[in-house]
């Protein structure tokens, strides 16, 4: 048997019914032009003839005297029971879909079996069809998920049927735990597992220090102090039916916004979120007198480690105010960003784990203890942004044309934002308590509007500066390498709509033509934004 590490059992103590601890995709696939036959029952009998299961994904879970969990072998898998065909009625439509899903997603996964289902959902509108992938979070994380879910699919439409509970390669090469005979033996065990976590105090000691200081307003941490956000209808300890929602945001023009504002994608995105928050807040008079805060995960993963299950550490940060412009909450998030960063790499791997651990487990406890009017809100939302593959990929010719992550909610809070970046789009899953959040779906086109909002602010403030600096040149200097720099930055943004006429050579005999002209330009460019945003 392989014993659990203290993060994957967090994920298993913790679990209630109320808030299943599991992970899982969505993901949409286009049926191959003029299949022959029943696709979905097709592919589940393929699938069903793949009887060799490999570690990790013939582990269940055992639970000794002490209290430790341990993996162990199940000799007798019964396959049908994880890999299910469901087929929606009369042409499902999305909503159908994801209706199926909200109540797979709100039922605890059962610990007597393999923490892993394949959902194969057939009878989709437009010749499609759906899997939804579902495994604990005790038996991985969101980066190790993400190679499972690529390793049955295939670069190529002609490339062989895989199936992931076949494949080596997701299992630590080094050898199992033996369970001793005596408890003596288990508890060493124990021992040893905690000590490197002892180990982690030293350097923890200074971000608890500072964390101290912040609660009596002497001292501004990096990293937001958790019980110590706006209540808000996103922090509420929540209830078991689940409530799933999707958005597509555009890559490239995300980027594109990025690269203009001088953020990362994963700055800007966490602002689309923040300015979607705030419009479903305003829809429900909530008048918020600080910001709201966002746990973020972090992963410490090496980066060819595909075998380790949990190897993250969730930190927080906080976001902007309610009055913030669209700019200006950019530029508060991209400061809040870069300074967690600085933070996190002054602690070790196991300082982080354990600042995890003491932070999420405290926020179980406040759930369980139900002092949800008591306390601030531990966090506000979970955002995290997983990468994924930029080239199509297929499953037995079948295109994956959309990929959804749909996650776990944390201790505390009734919604997760997760986005999954696959071939030119970000897949944005949201995942919510159903009874605290009903209107999901607002949210969801909230975080688009968001989106468009973002770009025509980040887009005219670039396009001010390049008039600016154009009325200041000298028509000599007008193809000049930082001025061509400029615009062809604003040329490559979204769907190639926006064209700046000055990138071509200008035939000016005057100063005063060229300034009337490129005023010219200027509002030909400002019209054609609002044309691609509205």
């Amino acid at each position: 048997m392989k014993a659990l590490t203290l993060p994957d059992m967090g994920f298993l103590y913790c679990e209630t019914v109320s808030r299943p601890n599991h992970v899982a995709a969505m993901q949409v696939f286009d049926i191959p032009d003029n299949y022959q036959g029943d696709y979905g029952e097709d592919l589940y009998q393929q699938l069903m003839q793949f009887t060799q299961i490999e570690k990790p994904f013939n582990y269940k879970l055992h639970t000794a005297y002490s209290g430790l969990m341990y993996w162990q072998e199940d000799d007798h898998i019964d396959l049908d029971y994880h890999v299910r065909q469901v087929r929606l009625p009369n042409a499902g439509d999305r909503e159908q879909l994801l209706e199926y899903i909200e109540h797979a997603h709100s039922n605890l996964m059962d610990r007597n079996r393999p923490l892993w289902e394949m959902h194969l959902i057939s009878g989709l509108a437009n010749d499609q069809f759906a899997v939804y992938l579902k495994m604990h979070h005790a038996f991985t994380d969101g980066v190790k998920a993400n190679s499972i879910l690529l390793s049955y699919l295939t670069p190529q439409a002609e490339g062989s049927l895989k199936a992931f509970w076949t494949q080596t390669g997701f299992e630590s090469d080094q050898p199992d735990t033996e369970v001793k005979a005596s408890m003596v033996n288990k508890l060493k065990q124990s021992s040893a597992v905690l000590t490197k976590q002892v180990r982690a105090i030293p350097s923890i000691l200074g971000l608890g220090s500072k964390l101290i200081l912040q609660g009596v307003n002497i001292y501004k941490a990096n990293i937001i102090t958790p019980f110590t956000s706006p209540k808000t209808p996103f922090s509420i300890s929540p209830k078991r039916a689940r409530r799933a929602s999707t958005s597509i945001l555009p890559l490239l023009r995300v980027r594109n916004i990025g690269k203009i504002a001088g953020t990362t994608i994963n700055d800007v995105v966490v602002c689309i979120c923040d300015i979607a928050l705030h419009r479903y807040l305003s829809d429900l008079n909530y008048q918020l007198k600080q910001p709201l805060t966002a746990q973020i995960p972090v992963s410490l993963r090496d980066i060819n480690d595909t075998t380790s299950n949990n190897r993250i550490a969730i930190t927080m940060i906080e976001l902007a105010h309610s009055s913030a412009t669209p700019l200006t909450r950019l530029m508060a998030i991209k400061e809040a960003c870069n300074k967690l960063k600085q933070e996190t790499t002054l602690l070790s791997d196991e300082a982080l784990t354990s600042y995890t651990l003491v932070s999420q487990g405290l926020a179980v406890i406040s759930e369980l203890l139900n002092l949800d009017n008591v306390l601030p809100p531990v966090g506000n939302v979970l955002i995290s942004n997983v990468p994924g593959p930029r080239k199509p990929m297929y499953m037995m010719g079948a295109k994956m044309q959309e990929c959804f992550p749909l996650s776990a909610l944390p201790p505390g809070m009734s919604l997760n934002i997760t986005l999954y970046s696959y071939m030119n789009n970000i897949n944005v899953g949201l995942i919510a308590c159903r009874s605290n959040l009903p209107n999901l779906n607002k949210l969801s086109n909230y975080i688009h509007d968001a989106f468009t909002e973002l770009e025509q602010v980040v887009m005219n403030s670039a396009i001010d500066i390049v008039s600016e600096q154009i009325a200041r040149l000298d028509k000599d200097d007008i193809l000049s390498n930082s001025m061509h720099e400029l615009i062809n930055v604003i040329n490559d943004n979204a769907c190639s709509t926006v064209v700046l006429d000055t990138a071509k050579k200008p035939v000016l005999t005057k100063k005063e033509d060229h300034q009337k002209s490129s005023k010219r330009r200027i509002v030909k460019v400002v019209k054609q934004t609002d044309d691609m945003i509205s």
